[in-house]
């Protein structure tokens, strides 16, 4: 006989430890968005191109606008990447 189990809905906190310091989300930035996030970069042309490494809690772990850093970092420090959507 199968025996079912039931999952639990997970906390806010739960859901943002999941993969913390295993997992970084990357998204890709303009300039223009980069100034609106970080207003310490207002001086960053509004068409440069930027990809971005954050935490499961949102929080920056790498700025670029170099892909090779970007998977040297990657491979450097053991993190695994998932796409943000």
């Amino acid at each position: 006989m199968a025996q079912s189990t039931q999952a639990l809905p997970l906390s806010k906190e739960d859901f943002l430890a999941l993969g913390e310091d295993k997992i970084v989300y990357r998204r890709h930035l303009t300039g223009k968005q980069l100034k609106t996030m970080f207003p310490e970069a207002k001086d960053t042309p509004e068409q440069a191109k930027f990809e971005a490494l954050f935490a499961a809690d949102g929080t920056p772990v790498l700025i670029t606008d170099n892909t090779a850093a970007l998977q040297e970092w990657l491979d450097e420090t053991g993190h695994n990447m998932a796409v943000r959507h």
